[in-house]
């Protein structure tokens, strides 16, 4: 089961990777149209549409990749009684496998909570910023795994091959072109083998957030 994806996560299934389902989102529905890759897989006419949000291209009846989006809002009637059409067909067809969710936004003190060490609780660390569920390599990455790096930002670590706690930040200026070689080989296996849930925000960053979204609620009361 696919359950909650980002967007970035879908991406993945696009059909590339013959190892993987092929899934593509409609109103944030997923659906597994493994079934349909004469239509959808690579290659095939409708491959734009793999691994993407695609509501907005089926309403408008169009092969535009910039047109594959969520976006309904300047849609008039008769687009969206086509993209009811098309909805209706694969829930026929196709099976729905999870939704689309916005991705997570997090400190590093809230990335902390979810090292491993609290059971039931999924397991993320982050890469250059990049939020990855790593809840099924827990054996690699856990408290107890060679690379005990749940919880933390690792980018460094991961350029210096370390195992040490220690080197789990996102320094990297004094890092050699080989050892960003290193980052850049393990930030594609992450890429590959597990999902994006989200980003790494600064205390900053989540300030500046919390201050915006109050700003649009008094502008809207």
């Amino acid at each position: 089961m696919c359950g909650d994806v980002t967007l970035e996560s879908l991406s993945k299934f696009d059909g590339r990777d013959f190892l993987k389902p092929l899934y593509f989102a409609v109103r944030g529905k997923v659906y597994d149209v493994t079934k349909g890759k004469d239509f959808y897989g690579p290659g095939a006419g409708y491959h734009i549409f793999a691994g993407k949000e695609v509501s907005r291209a089926l309403a408008k009846m169009s092969l535009v990749e910039e047109e594959c989006n969520g976006n309904l809002d300047d849609l008039t009637k008769h687009q969206l009684d086509v993209l009811q059409d098309w909805e209706t067909k694969f829930q026929e067809k196709y099976e729905v496998v999870g939704q689309v969710v916005p991705p997570k936004q997090m400190t590093l003190q809230e990335l902390s909570q979810h090292d491993g060490s609290i059971a039931g609780k999924p397991m993320y660390l982050a890469i250059r910023g990049t939020v990855f569920d790593v809840t099924t390599g827990k054996s690699f990455y856990g408290p107890d795994g060679v690379y005990p790096f749940a919880g933390r930002e690792c980018a460094r670590a991961f350029a210096m091959v370390s195992t040490e706690v220690e080197d789990c930040n996102d320094n990297l200026e004094d890092m050699s072109p080989a050892e960003m070689d290193s980052l850049r080989d393990w930030e594609s296996r992450f890429y590959s083998k597990y999902p994006i849930i989200g980003n790494v925000q600064s205390e900053g960053q989540r300030a500046d957030a919390e201050r915006q979204k109050s700003s649009r609620a008094s502008q809207a009361a």
